[in-house]
């Protein structure tokens, strides 16, 4: 039952988001935040989804690093690529989150040991017209929103977002923001 719930509202939350950005309504608000903070909630709020599939989950992220970004998005870009890891991690796998520092960006990583994305999908993974869902390892479902929401969070951001994947040993999503801004 929670994880009917859980998807219920991530659907919700991407559709709302999706929603808002395509009316030019969802407000930009960056701040200076805490990258370490950030990462360590959403880790915490998945970890009904870890527990079940018996999956690790690590943050190799500085406690002192500051990114400059708007909240929210920066949330509902961590929260969907660790959901995203979870959903296409076997039970046993690992997760980790890490971070950068390069170039006046700070490079966020979720990488995982799941099954992988061919080289074919991979290339329309970030695109609206190209949206296509696939079921995760325990048969979870999802909608093929998450991916391009991040994008256009991302790049909203003055950052980008990538992918490095391999069918059957795991993937790899990397992300720019701006460093604290003094």
């Amino acid at each position: 039952m929670n994880d009917i719930l859980n998807s219920i509202n991530g659907l919700l939350e991407n559709l709302l988001n999706w929603s808002m950005m395509q009316r030019d309504m969802l407000e930009y608000k960056p701040v200076n935040v805490n990258l370490y903070n950030v990462v360590n909630k959403i880790i915490e709020i998945s970890g009904q989804g870890t527990k079940e599939k018996n999956i690790s989950i690590s943050s190799i992220i500085d406690t002192r690093t500051f990114v400059y970004a708007d909240v929210d998005m920066l949330r509902t870009v961590v929260q969907n690529l660790i959901i995203n890891a979870i959903k296409f991690t076997h039970s046993g796998g690992q997760i980790n989150v890490s971070s950068v520092d390069k170039d006046g960006f700070v490079e966020v990583s979720v990488q995982d040991n799941g099954i992988g994305i061919d080289e074919e999908k991979s290339a329309g993974l970030f695109n609206f017209s190209t949206l296509f869902s696939t079921n995760g390892t325990a048969g979870e479902k999802g909608t093929g929103l998450g991916l391009p929401l991040c994008k256009e969070f991302v790049e909203r951001n003055e950052g980008k977002i990538w992918v490095e994947s391999k069918p059957g040993k795991g993937s790899k999503f990397t992300f720019t923001l701006r460093k604290m801004v003094s």
